[in-house]
């Protein structure tokens, strides 16, 4: 129970950091008790990813948990992404990048992408805070 809530605290963080470093993307409700549903939903999210690894018989590790972590995670905003009042996802835009004779021009891309790349990033995060945290 302990070890469970606080993964699930520790993803909501997680979670949070991620969907607030792309604020064009992802606009995320006022009220504070939606804001809270859409975390707790994605902290729910990879707190039962080893459980449904264990289920598979799969062996729950660093690969495994980030491939699972991103499916769900993607899933979970997909549905939250429709269903959820005040919660919106718009194309990703990545401004460009300049770097002396390397160029990258302005690039939109659907929504889709900005799901995905959040999901890949809390799931890396938090594939690598369970590998530190793994009690030897």
């Amino acid at each position: 129970m302990k070890e469970g809530t606080k993964l699930v605290l520790v993803s909501m963080l997680v979670f949070y950091f991620f969907l607030s470093i792309f604020p064009a993307s992802y606009h995320l409700p006022v009220s504070f008790i939606y804001l809270f549903s859409i975390l707790f939903a994605g902290g729910l999210a990879l707190l039962i990813t080893c459980p449904i690894l264990n289920f598979l018989t799969i062996k729950c590790n660093f690969l495994t948990f980030l491939v699972m972590g991103t499916l769900l995670l993607t899933g979970v905003l997909y549905l939250m992404k429709m269903f959820m009042i005040d919660f919106a996802i718009n194309d990703f835009v990545f401004e460009g990048l300049r770097a002396a004779n390397f160029e990258i021009k302005k690039i939109t891309a659907p929504p889709i992408v900005a799901i995905v790349l959040v999901s890949f990033l809390s799931a890396l995060l938090m594939s690598i805070y369970k590998e530190l945290d793994r009690k030897q």
